[in-house]
């Protein structure tokens, strides 16, 4: 049953253990109704032929005490079934007068209590059980003799081993035991392909619902059953193609959006700079124009997050490697920042653990992306006078940038979903939760690897791995 689980062990389980309990019930019965079939058959042909006998003693030998005794000797010589049974001829005493075995088994006092039972009640007595003298399980019958005048002159008594019929009953249940083995194998072999049937298409099903909840959408579930599982997998087909469409619809819209915004956003940004170097502006118009620029400018990312969340969502991302200094461009990032951190009240603490130069494949553009969108989340997460732990190193084949800040932190809650697309664990922040989506799609195209560990209350740790030696 290890392999088994779900739908399968609790089928098996449930279904096969009534059968069991059917099947272990039906064999008791058979194996009572085969005991009692065999001991009530030898008991009553027993007593039939005990009390045939008694009778025939009567009325033929028993004219007095002597003809008795000569009969009875007459008839144990003679008696045909010696193989089968023996018989005995008991005087009142209880004492063996003849007996089929042999002459010399006489004198002697049976060892079952059917003899004494039979002639103080003058009635045909039947015991089943142990013989005392020999230890052997047997079945015997005593029936009392009369002589003809209707005197009491002592018992005849059949008695046969149980072995033979104990040898037949237990073939009987060892061919019953079989059987029901048999029907259970079966059943568990048609059990076992019924429930294939059921399970494998709904295994199937649930594989492809976790692949449409991945972002595999469109994709589609072959129907082979025009039943419940059939209708199942036409609504989860429909699900998938219609999910399909609403996010080309989404993605499309996006696209359009975010190129339309784009061109009223560079001319508010143009003339904004514009209007801010120009002369003879106070200090309220200065500071109206530069929240004006800031905010304009952080429109303008939020749009080409947006592009890049469309590209991705559509396959249009294209990466263009090249070799590059990633050092360098990591370098290029800090410093273009440092104005902005400043405003902030943050420090940038950078360490350079690589020797030489840094050269890989990879989208320079693309790589700086990621680092100004990691950066910026540590800047928006820290507090005032707060510094940010900026690192590169080497890591065999791999280099990791490391960048770590002293934050808020992100629960145990939220960490796992980070990287999901629109997911924000603080909705008091700003930005519009596709960044770390894109920076992993980014990441995860050039090879290489985005791992978040953090500690709510203490800070964030973001590492990039990317290889070294990734060819074109």
């Amino acid at each position: 049953m290890a392999r088994f689980r779900g739908i399968k062990r609790r089928w098996l389980t449930n279904n096969l253990s009534l059968i069991a309990l059917f099947l272990l019930i039906a064999a008791v019965v058979f194996v009572a109704m085969v005991h009692n079939f065999f001991y009530s058959n030898l008991s009553s042909l027993l007593v039939t032929r005990a009390n045939a006998s008694a009778s025939m003693f009567q009325t033929y030998i028993n004219k007095s005490e002597n003809e008795f005794f000569d009969g009875a000797k007459r008839y144990t010589a003679d008696f045909v079934d010696k193989d089968k049974m023996e018989f005995e001829v008991i005087g009142l005493s209880g004492y063996v007068i003849s007996s089929s075995s042999s002459s010399i088994l006489t004198g002697f006092r049976p060892g079952t209590p059917d003899v004494a039972e039979a002639l103080a009640t003058q009635k045909t007595v039947p015991y089943t059980g142990v013989d005392s003298l020999t230890g052997e399980r047997v079945m015997s019958v005593s029936a009392p003799v009369f002589l003809a005048s209707g005197e009491l002159i002592g018992t005849i008594r059949y008695v046969t081993g149980l072995s033979v019929v104990t040898r037949g009953i237990t073939e009987l249940t060892l061919v019953a035991i079989g059987v029901i083995a048999i029907i259970f194998f079966f059943v568990i072999f048609s059990n076992r392909y019924f429930i294939r049937s059921i399970v494998n298409p709904i295994r199937e099903i649930n594989e492809t619902t976790k692949r449409i909840a991945a972002g595999e959408y469109g994709i589609t579930i072959e129907k082979t059953f025009n039943d419940e599982i059939g209708e199942l997998a036409d609504s989860i087909n429909f699900m998938s193609s219609e999910t399909q469409r609403s996010i080309m619809i989404k993605n499309d819209f996006i696209s359009s959006v975010s190129h339309e915004l784009r061109t009223p956003l560079t001319a508010i940004n143009g003339w904004t700079e514009t209007l801010l170097h120009s002369e003879g502006l106070d200090k309220i118009s200065q500071r109206g124009l530069s929240v004006i620029l800031r905010e304009s400018n952080h429109l303008r990312e939020m749009v080409e997050e947006l592009l890049d969340f469309s590209r991705i969502e559509s396959g249009r991302l294209v990466i263009n490697r090249t070799h590059i200094d990633l050092k360098a461009e990591l370098e290029d990032t800090i410093i273009m920042f440092e104005q902005r951190l400043a405003q902030d009240k943050l420090h940038v603490v950078y360490t350079d653990n690589c020797d030489d130069e840094v050269i890989l494949l990879g989208d320079r553009s693309r790589l700086r992306q990621v680092f100004v969108n990691i950066i910026d989340n540590a800047r928006k997460y820290s507090p005032p006078d707060a510094t940010i732990d900026i690192s590169i190193e080497e890591r065999g084949e791999m280099v990791a940038v490391i960048i770590a800040d002293h934050g808020s932190g992100i629960s145990a809650v939220d960490l796992p979903h980070v990287k999901q697309k629109f997911y924000k664990g603080n909705a008091n922040k700003p930005g519009s939760g596709i960044g770390l989506a894109v920076s992993d799609e980014i990441i995860q195209m050039h090879k290489g690897e985005l791992l978040i560990e953090s500690t709510e209350g203490e800070g964030t740790t973001v590492t990039i791995l990317l290889p070294l030696n990734e060819e074109k």
